[in-house]
């Protein structure tokens, strides 16, 4: 990869953060938004190299490059830091997770509950030229309050060794011991 794109191809984390959509803070049981930007290092020097092999071998590279594919997966793990992990059920909504079998899927379940998968989602690059997007996890908020870790996998599926992994810590609260207001319709 180093010699024919003159560059390894991976991702830069730029910004990451944990929210409750339009609330203050995070309590028991809402849906979290776990937000990414990220930079494709390797976005430039691929698209270069593409079009230059493309117009060697006579394609037109606007044709060509319209079947451009690249694969992250991230992948979410969630740790309590001030007490035992409790096992949040798989997240199987709208996910990889969703189609798996019994057989399968009882060996997620197994796992220790610090280890345990919760959330599996795919994203697909279809622009080879994309210098930057951002990701979207959404995850339900652990059931117990207390100060987690939410532990970010990204794995490609086109490139070894190009994978990354961060962490972010949030402070969950009892949702008993909040008031919110309903959003107007």
């Amino acid at each position: 990869m180093q010699r024919q794109y003159q560059c390894l191809p991976g991702l830069k984390i730029d910004h990451t953060f944990i929210e409750s959509t339009g609330e203050k803070e995070m309590a028991t049981g809402d849906v979290l938004a776990i937000g990414l930007e990220l930079t494709r290092l390797h976005a430039e020097a691929f698209t270069k190299q593409k079009i230059a092999m493309f117009q060697k071998q006579g394609i037109p590279p606007q044709v060509a490059l319209q079947s451009y594919r690249e694969g992250w997966w991230f992948t979410l793990r969630i740790e309590r830091l001030d007490g035992e992990t409790v096992s949040e059920p798989l997240n199987t909504d709208n996910t990889i997770l969703g189609q798996l079998d019994a057989k399968d899927f009882s060996k997620f379940e197994k796992e220790a509950p610090e280890n345990r998968l919760v959330v599996a989602w795919p994203m697909v690059v279809q622009n080879v030229a994309q210098k930057t997007g951002k990701a979207s996890l959404q995850v339900k908020a652990p059931k117990v309050p207390g100060k987690y870790r939410f532990h970010v996998a990204i794995k490609s599926q086109d490139f070894l060794g190009a994978d990354k992994e961060l962490s972010i810590d949030a402070d969950i609260i009892d949702a008993s011991k909040v008031v919110r207001t309903k959003k107007p319709e």
